[in-house]
């Protein structure tokens, strides 16, 4: 049973690789290398004009991805696409209530929801997460930018770290857009929108929304989406299986060998 938990785990992961390099292939990024000079330049009133003056912002790598991108399919600001793009605020946290997201929960195109996430009252204005939204951090290096689908039925509230894009009904498929922003389309625009240094970075809703998105053909979208639905499913299979694993051989220990297998024979024929 374990053995069959981490098949469907590295499953998964196989099928999130697969969707990821659908979407490369689709905006002309799979085998595309980006420009490197040693030196470049910008005219003062750009500077101002962005209320930028930190040389990444610049580097030409950004204008070259949008080129190549552009040359594939139509390509617009993210926030012309959603509904809601907010960050949540600092949770109350109680025994009972909805579960809590914060950034140690969102993960590459996966979000976290299990017994190690804490709950919270619900205040009357509060931010809910609901299935089909993108749930992306905002702070921390290491875990900034790091965006993913809510796949989960249940509501849950985001914490002060987390921000929600959930996308107009048919502007863009959110799955999509949640592997967009984990390719190099997405992460290049994270290093050259977040804000701060020494490990104090931010990248706050206001310039999330400048992202530029390029929108890959209906199909394309499907079948990313399906691919994403797929390899979630799968980790929760592998999920279901560890659980009824250890549940196995606490029955072992309080009960008996017998009522142990017992208890698998039983978890397979669901299965």
């Amino acid at each position: 049973m374990v053995g069959n938990a981490y098949s469907h785990e590295a499953n998964s992961k196989i099928i999130t690789r697969q969707a990821e390099q659908t979407l490369l292939r689709a905006l002309g990024l799979e085998d595309w290398q980006p420009p490197e000079p040693l030196t470049y330049t910008r005219r003062a009133s750009d500077a101002f004009a962005a209320a930028r003056l930190d040389a990444d912002y610049f580097a030409p790598k950004y204008d070259a991805m949008f080129a190549a991108m552009e040359l594939m399919g139509e390509c617009v600001p993210l926030d012309s696409l959603l509904e809601v793009n907010r960050r949540g605020k600092q949770p109350q946290y109680a025994e009972n209530g909805l579960p809590v997201i914060n950034s140690k929960h969102v993960l590459k195109n996966e979000v976290r929801l299990d017994a190690d996430n804490a709950f919270a009252i619900t205040a009357d204005d509060a931010l809910t997460i609901k299935n089909g939204d993108v749930l992306i951090n905002g702070t921390g290096v290491g875990t900034i930018g790091r965006a993913a689908p809510y796949l989960h039925d249940a509501l849950a509230l985001p914490d002060n770290h987390v921000t929600i894009l959930r996308p107009h009904a048919d502007a863009i498929d959110p799955i999509y857009l949640s592997v967009y922003l984990n390719t190099i389309a997405g992460q290049w625009q994270v290093e050259k929108y977040l804000r701060g240094s020494s490990g104090q970075i931010e990248l706050y809703p206001v310039d999330i929304a400048q992202f530029t998105i390029c929108l890959a053909p209906a199909s394309i979208q499907q079948q990313i989406h399906d691919l994403v639905v797929h390899a979630f499913s799968a980790r929760r299979q592998a999920h279901a299986l560890l659980e009824a694993a250890k549940r196995a051989v606490e029955i072992a220990i309080e009960d008996s060998e017998t009522a142990a297998l017992d208890f698998l024979k039983e978890q397979e024929a669901a299965q």
